[in-house]
């Protein structure tokens, strides 16, 4: 059977994450698998994801990748699934990729943003952070040096267990100011990342701007994997904005 890839972006403000779960039909993985299994008239579809963003996270241009019957590779097709998902869910593109492609498994990075406002704001405020203090550019660049050349995070997640010893290699973490717009916007790139790392290493950041920690205090803790009492930022102004492949 052909192997698709599909090109998805979403609002993730009103689902519980993207895996299917047991306990509720809110996800956006079971919401595109059944739109699928209507269309093709097949019991069951299984989607493989490049990242399993949490529960208020959105994407740009997730990636996922599924097996089934042939000829769906169409503009038709495109509408009609679009036609029956929620508007907070779009499928951007859908082509045939080879039979060894894995969206999860072929990537080779992820990459993220988020964005904070150090002004109040209505619309949109969902997508932004307040940072309610002024932030110290220089002390939130210092630690994003560091954590360019960190490999073990276990203090900047919630796993309890990772069958990769909580390694990740960041191949970019920067900070863009927006003085114009009273912005700040977070750009992080890695191979992988941990549960809500994101979140906690720029909250980290931003409590270090703000003398909450010391930039000594955290490297002498994140060595060796010591927990301390970081702020988990909320997950709603998290945007994937892409997946790289090898490839492309």
């Amino acid at each position: 059977m052909p192997n698709y890839r599909l090109l998805i972006e979403y609002d993730g403000r009103s689902f519980n994450g993207w895996q299917r779960q047991k306990l509720t039909s809110n996800t956006i993985q079971e919401k595109i698998e059944n739109a699928i299994c209507i269309l093709t008239r097949t019991d069951s579809v299984k989607l493989t994801v490049a990242g399993r963003t949490d529960a208020g996270v959105s994407a740009l241009n997730q990636v996922a990748n599924f097996q089934c019957h042939e000829g769906l590779e169409s503009k038709e097709f495109l509408n009609s699934i679009n036609s029956l998902l929620p508007k907070e869910i779009t499928i951007k593109d859908i082509k045939i990729a080879g039979s060894e492609f894995s969206s999860r498994y072929s990537a080779i990075g992820r990459e993220y943003y988020y964005r904070c406002t150090t002004v109040r704001r209505s619309i949109d405020c969902d997508f932004y952070y307040h940072v309610k203090h002024v932030p110290d550019e220089k002390e939130i660049c210092r630690f994003l040096e560091y954590v360019q050349g960190l490999r073990y995070f276990k203090s900047f997640c919630k796993n309890k267990v990772d069958k990769r010893n909580f390694e990740c290699i960041i191949n970019n973490f920067s900070l863009e100011l927006k003085p114009e717009s009273n912005e700040l916007m977070f750009t992080i790139s890695a191979d992988r990342f941990l549960h809500s790392m994101i979140r906690a290493l720029i909250g980290c950041a931003l409590d270090i701007s703000r003398g909450r920690f010391g930039l000594d205090e955290v490297i002498s803790k994140s060595v060796i994997g010591e927990s301390f009492n970081i702020f988990y930022l909320p997950a709603m102004p998290l945007i994937l904005n892409k997946i790289n492949y090898s490839n492309e």
